[in-house]
């Protein structure tokens, strides 16, 4: 069982490159997390905003997310007035830009076939009712055997980029 769990996690890698303001100098008080992304990543995004929620309130950091599913019909007013109401001191929105399946030389997908083993994501962090980022990365996770397998390890990696940052 060790091994298994050792093999898997081998196979699962995060990167996180970034950009912040100079002129932003704010921590992250109380966050409201906003997510998009295809309905093969939702198990990703379910896994990913539980760890971040997780480390954030380790942190003594309140946070909300809120999953806009690809066909959802609520309006961008409607979700304005979700973080208006929990009145947040910063928004993070995290987009996926990118997925990626993983085949081998003969076609055959590697882990569970046809599941998405890696994904790209834009996150960006507003002041709410600003237009521009006063913070931008990107996320890159990857896990040879379902991309939903990567979420731990990207938020450990985003995490610490934000501590760099020094908005953590």
């Amino acid at each position: 069982m060790i091994g298994v769990l050792f093999i898997a996690s081998s196979c699962v890698t995060s990167k996180v490159t970034s950009n912040k303001s100079a002129s932003f100098n704010e921590k992250i008080d109380k966050l409201f997390i906003m997510v998009k992304g295809t309905d093969s990543a939702k198990t990703f995004f379910n896994s990913f905003t539980s760890e971040l929620t997780t480390s954030l309130r380790e942190k003594g950091i309140e946070s909300n997310n809120h999953y806009f599913e690809p066909l959802s019909l609520e309006s961008e007013s409607d979700v304005d007035i979700k973080i208006q109401n929990y009145n947040p001191n910063l928004i993070m929105i995290i987009n996926q830009t990118e997925s990626r399946q993983m085949v081998n030389a003969n076609g055959f997908g590697w882990g569970y076939g046809a599941s998405n083993t890696g994904g790209t994501f834009d996150v960006k962090i507003f002041q709410p009712n600003a237009k521009n980022p006063v913070w931008r990365a990107n996320l890159k996770a990857d896990g040879q055997f379902g991309l939903e397998t990567s979420a731990k390890k990207a938020c450990e990696k985003l995490i610490e980029k934000l501590i760099e940052d020094k908005l953590l």
